[in-house]
């Protein structure tokens, strides 16, 4: 496993503005450091660059592990997963009316969804309170 620097680190957490790139979790609400993931993983040829790497929560990295494509739930067809480098967030998903859970609006993201668990119920307990003090959702326009 190759190292990322520092320096690289924090150039991939400006990028995404203290976001996890899956969930749009902002760090700062969450009490824990956030690391960065190979969008395609090092074991299948992903490189530690710039380009491959995304800031990410803990648990969608944890859930996300060395994987590229997972199944959609609603056709069982293999996909490939949300690429934040190649994919636009709202192409993929929406936020559900009261923005607590996030919906896949294609293969791609309803893949996502599901194998990265950005459903989670400890993530929408989240999303309710900071609906309710006016912090979420995050802006995409400017991601």
């Amino acid at each position: 496993m190759s190292h990322v620097s520092s320096e690289l680190r924090r150039r991939v957490r400006l990028r995404a503005r203290n976001l996890c790139e899956y969930c749009l979790t902002l760090m700062d609400f969450t009490g824990h450091e956030f690391t960065v993931d190979h969008i395609i993983p090092e074991a299948k040829g992903g490189a530690s660059d710039f380009a491959n790497l995304c800031f990410c929560c803990f648990w969608c990295n944890n859930f996300k592990q060395a994987r590229t494509h997972a199944r959609d739930p609603r056709t069982g067809r293999l996909v490939q997963l949300f690429n934040p480098r190649t994919d636009w967030w709202d192409d993929h998903f929406r936020w559900s009316p009261t923005f607590a859970r996030v919906i896949g609006r294609t293969p791609v993201g309803r893949a996502t969804v599901e194998a990265l668990r950005l459903n989670r119920q400890s993530l929408v307990s989240a999303r309710q309170i900071w609906v309710r003090h006016g912090l979420h959702p995050p802006e995409l326009h400017t991601l």
